[in-house]
């Protein structure tokens, strides 16, 4: 019985087969992505951070380090306008971590001590201690006994407003609080908050206090399951920072313990600007914050020793980590755009933020911890290269970084919140094949490049590969989703255009990874529109093909009562056919010739791949179906189960280079598959466009 159920399965297997060809998935949903063109380079982005826009002028001559240094600080401390520091359209993430990190690291390794004098007073001024700002602050209890909105006395406003600017001298202030302190015990330890008592009872600013608050509470208790927070204290700075041109505005900086190593609690100093963005993004932003201090506490090695070549992983894990806190605000996707246009040639090592997608899929893999782990092997010395080499010494990263790649392009990275990141928005170039030519792709070490190669549409084209120094190089058609694997030896155009893209990939430093694509010959390819479109079988039509498929199969035929569900086609311009069931159920009864024996088959999944069509015969290239096939026996209406029923490739009679004949029309599309003894057709129904 069994097997006689399971002939009828193939044969129909056979005729779908034809029709949808291909070895890639649909998207989850299991409809077919539509086909779109190719999205256009992005324009330069804006530098990401500080640091970045820093070595963009150190480089181009601009700056001295020194100079750069300097004044980012002095920018940073108000002494300057912000038109006056030089910074162009500004930056990203508006964030001083960064520069603080690299002024530390000047006062240990720079060699000019009028420059070295400048920052420390910089620094100071910027990052009061703990002690000097406890002894003008008092508990939050006792700011809160004065009534909302009243301010303080006149002159001790002049006072306080002048505190910071003049370094909190005690010889200068010595009577007025100027700060109130709020103070989260998380596990033992000390987060202090200290906020200007003038500001008290200002529901505009007061509402960023308690936010602080809250993302202490938020992002210590999950940090500290990965590893140790050290203590931390928070300050809302009232220096004179500069906001004359809008777009270029700093929220914070942390003190991750390169200009007072070893001290014990790490300062996280916010600027007002920091008070005029979206309140989850601000909770999101000191979350980030706590993670370079979290940073500083648990790969002090690395983040030190590395200097500005980690800042690659030291920003990319803070951006990953503070999304892990706050999964629904994605604050991280400010620098999006930015790594869509850079990985296409620059290596992850040489991007800083915008290497939250790699962590995110990094730590997908991993697992925070294990993400952290990967994190200790980085180097404790200067040197990008060192970074690179690092990089590519973790156990599998070849395949890893493939799979990265081809998640991107995918759109199956999942992001912190379950949604998928959709992050690519260009290539690294776009190609046209429209005769016999001979293109080079190529990358280097963990550069992420992904090209558009275009074959013109109504032809065919008899193509040859050739693959030069370590790496990975994959191709599919673009609305193939999934469906990657080398350029095949022929590639047709449609009736429109075949898009496809093509990664080119290595991880072995100083290697470059060459992709030669060369097209030898150059024929007509048949094309018929009338195909192009969504087509539904009709189930009175599908019911009639199936009776008489099972019907060939000689004694004890089976009848077909019923079919529900749906049998779909997508049969595209770019040549590339999509199609499968949704929820087919085929209920026969008289299974094996026993009476009161039922079955009920059900088909589940889809395929897709390339065709050609001339008018009367439809003709696949190759590839397979994943389909997910179940069979229910019934006798005398009992169940007796449910089965998998396994198909392989040998169960397939009809192969898939045979021509189907078929005849189309404005909105009916009639099939023969080619199986023996079988002449009813299957009647589809267009439904789009």
């Amino acid at each position: 019985m069994e097997k006689t159920v399971k002939k009828a399965i193939i044969n129909i297997l056979s005729v779908f087969s034809i029709l949808t060809l291909g070895s890639c998935n649909f998207p989850r949903n299991g409809t077919p992505e539509s086909i779109g063109a190719a999205p256009t380079p992005i324009p330069e982005p804006l530098p990401a951070g500080y640091t970045d826009l820093l070595q963009e002028k150190i480089a181009s001559g601009e700056w001295t380090r020194e100079e750069g240094l300097v004044t980012m600080l002095r920018l940073f401390a108000g002494e300057i306008q912000v038109s006056e520091a030089g910074l162009g359209q500004g930056v990203l993430k508006a964030e001083g971590f960064g520069i603080l990190q690299l002024a530390g690291d000047y006062l240990r390794n720079g060699t000019d001590q009028a420059a070295k004098d400048e920052i420390t007073r910089l620094l100071n001024l910027l990052v009061p201690s703990q002690e000097a700002l406890d002894r003008y602050s008092i508990p939050e209890e006792q700011a809160s006994v004065r009534s909302p909105g009243l301010a303080a006395p006149a002159r001790q406003d002049l006072d306080c407003a002048s505190l910071w600017v003049d370094g909190f001298s005690d010889t200068l202030f010595q009577s007025y609080p100027c700060f109130m302190v709020g103070k989260q015990i998380i596990a033992g330890g000390s987060y202090q908050v200290y906020y200007p008592l003038a500001w008290h009872g200002d529901d505009s600013r007061d509402s960023y206090y308690l936010a602080t608050l809250d993302a202490i509470q938020d992002t210590v208790p999950l940090f500290q399951t990965y590893g140790t927070v050290k203590w931390i204290y928070f300050v809302f700075s009232t220096l004179p920072y500069s906001l004359d041109t809008p777009d270029v505005e700093t929220l914070a900086l942390t003190d991750d313990g390169t200009f007072r190593p070893g001290t014990e609690a790490c300062p996280v100093i916010i600027f007002p600007a920091a008070l005029t963005i979206d309140i989850d993004e601000y909770k999101q932003t000191i979350a980030h914050e706590i993670f370079h201090c979290f940073q500083a506490c648990n790969l002090p090695d690395q983040d030190f020793g590395g200097g500005e070549d980690s800042f690659w992983w030291l920003e990319g894990t803070a951006e990953y980590f503070s999304n892990l806190v706050y999964p629904a605000t994605n604050y991280e996707y400010e620098t999006a755009d930015s790594f869509s246009s850079l990985s296409s040639t620059n290596p992850l090592t040489d991007m800083t933020y915008e290497n939250f997608v790699f962590f995110q899929f990094m730590g997908n893999q991993l697992g925070p911890v294990g993400l952290i782990d990967m994190l200790r092997s980085m180097p404790t010395t200067p040197g990008r290269a060192a970074q690179l080499a690092a990089l590519a010494a973790i156990p599998g990263m070849g395949e890893t970084f493939e799979e990265f790649v081809r998640a991107n392009l995918d759109n199956t990275l999942f992001d912190s919140d379950g949604t998928t990141m959709d992050v690519l928005t260009g290539y690294s170039g776009e190609f046209l094949f429209t005769d016999i030519a001979n293109r080079n792709f190529s990358a280097e070490p963990f550069v992420f490049a992904r090209y558009m190669v275009i074959f013109d549409s109504e032809e065919s084209f008899a193509v040859e590969t050739l693959s030069e120094g370590t790496g990975h190089s994959g191709w599919r058609p673009i609305a193939s989703v999934g469906g990657w694997g080398p350029i095949p030896a022929t590639v047709n155009g449609g009736c429109e255009d075949l898009l496809s893209v093509l990664y080119v990939i290595t991880t072995t430093p100083g290697t470059v990874r060459t992709e030669t694509v060369a097209t030898t010959m150059v024929s007509e390819a048949p094309c018929d529109e009338c195909l192009v479109g969504k087509w539904e079988a009709t189930n009175d039509s599908f019911l009639a093909y199936m009776q008489s498929v099972v019907s060939a199969g000689g004694a004890d035929v089976p009848t077909v009562e019923s079919v529900t569900g749906t049998v779909f086609l997508e049969l595209g311009g770019d040549g590339i056919g999509y199609g499968g069931y949704r929820n087919l159920k085929v209920y026969e009864t008289g299974v094996g010739g026993v009476e009161g024996t039922e079955a009920i088959v059900t088909f589940e999944g889809f395929s897709s791949g390339p065709y050609t069509a001339d008018g009367s015969a439809l003709i696949g290239l190759g590839g397979t179906t994943e389909l997910l096939v179940t069979m229910e026996i019934l006798v005398n209406g009992v169940s007796f189960g449910s089965t998998n029923i396994p198909l392989r490739p040998e169960d397939f009679p009809v192969s898939a280079t045979i021509p189907t004949r078929y005849t189309c029309s404005d909105d009916t599309l009639l099939t023969w598959p080619p199986v023996e003894g079988i002449t009813e057709p299957i009647m589809y129904e267009r439904i789009f466009p």
